[in-house]
């Protein structure tokens, strides 16, 4: 195993104490912007328009959500396929469910792929690399609808009416991460380029980051595992892209998840008596969405309830009942599948304990 794959196979307990003055730090954030969101808006406000909700609709939004979660997996065990070998689906969405966990408590979603690629090691043989680079192309095809959507997004933005200011900043962020988005897709062409560029980046930034944070870190042993993580996408990504076949499955696959979580959010609305108009509401969500792409707080908690806010005040939707639709579409979007992850998460670490007890006993008996 290189010294790549041994920094990034760890166990799901060291995981998460690894990560931890991140995680409560961002959580600390997070609640923070939550009360001032909530003190501002009303708690009252809130709570009344909680109170008459739609448990039928509420109800449908978790069942939306189990779909999504199921069409996930199966994109991912495409990919599986293509690459190496697959567990059973059931394992598949396992697995899956412990990269959600992972990715719903960490800052800019940062730790549940690593974490996908170790348990798939563990439980199916997966050879790290092989595992995360499989990660990364399923990835890739969240990437190519939401191209589209930016565009869309940036055109609705100009023709919205808000403020000049508010405008500016909104394009700005947007154009941002649209910028992002092609530079990630350009990475999969041309992995010379990205190697140079990761290099530079971390030569101009790590000098700022260590006087920052007093700390000293392994300059080369940072671009190592930069490279590392580009030469992962960029094989997945050539993978995915000569097969036109899983290719052109994964955007479907993307675009019907894309739609779903949409829909979810719109469900969460008129569990609470709201109706949106469907034109803004989409270019709404999809703005939200695309912000939340940016390396922010875990699962952009606050962050795209400011922004769903700010830009549904023009047509007519209140603070309070933004808030409260998002509070139950977060249920099923964010608490619901960070539950079932912890459940797998421990579910898996069990399995993996029996398996060294059972190996450390046959070792033993040979012995």
């Amino acid at each position: 195993m290189t010294s790549s794959e041994k920094s990034n196979a760890q166990t799901i307990y060291s995981f998460i104490l690894d990560n931890k003055y991140a995680i409560i730090v961002s959580f600390i954030i997070v609640l923070s912007m939550l009360f001032v969101m909530v003190a501002l808006s009303g708690l009252d406000s809130i709570i009344a328009n909680l109170s008459h909700t739609n448990l039928f609709l509420l109800g449908l939004t978790f069942i939306v959500q189990i779909i999504v979660i199921l069409l996930w997996a199966y994109r991912w065990k495409i990919i599986l396929y293509h690459m190496h070998d697959s567990p059973g689906f059931k394992n598949v969405v396992g697995i899956l469910l412990t990269s959600i966990f992972g990715n719903n408590i960490t800052p800019g979603a940062i730790g549940g792929e690593p974490l996908r690629a170790y348990v798939l090691k563990e439980y199916n043989g997966t050879p790290f690399e092989v595992g995360f680079a499989s990660t990364m192309a399923d990835r890739v095809f969240e990437m190519f609808p939401f191209v589209l959507i930016s565009l869309l997004a940036i055109i609705s933005i100009i023709t919205w009416n808000l403020g000049i200011i508010s405008k500016i900043f909104l394009l700005f962020l947007i154009i941002a991460v649209f910028s992002l988005f092609l530079i990630v897709i350009y990475t999969g062409f041309n992995k010379e380029w990205s190697m140079n560029l990761a290099e530079k980046t971390i030569n101009f930034f790590l000098p700022f980051i260590e006087k920052f944070t007093r700390k000293t870190y392994n300059q080369s042993h940072l671009i190592e595992t930069a490279n590392n993580y580009i030469n992962n996408f960029n094989s997945s990504f050539r993978m995915m892209v000569e097969d036109k076949n899983l290719f052109v499955k994964g955007i479907i696959l993307a675009l019907i998840c894309w739609f779903l979580d949409l829909s979810n959010s719109y469900l969460a609305f008129m569990a609470i008596g709201i109706h949106p108009p469907i034109a803004p509401f989409i270019t709404v969500y999809t703005i939200a969405i695309l912000l939340s792409f940016l390396p922010t707080l875990p699962g952009s908690l606050g962050i795209t309830e400011i922004v769903m806010i700010a830009l549904f005040v023009p047509v007519g939707i209140f603070a309070d009942q933004v808030l409260a639709a998002s509070a139950l579409e977060r249920l099923a979007s964010y608490v619901f599948p960070t539950v079932l992850g912890i459940l797998a998460s421990l579910y898996y670490v069990k399995i993996f304990s029996k398996k060294r007890l059972e190996k450390k006993n046959q070792k033993l008996i040979t012995d």
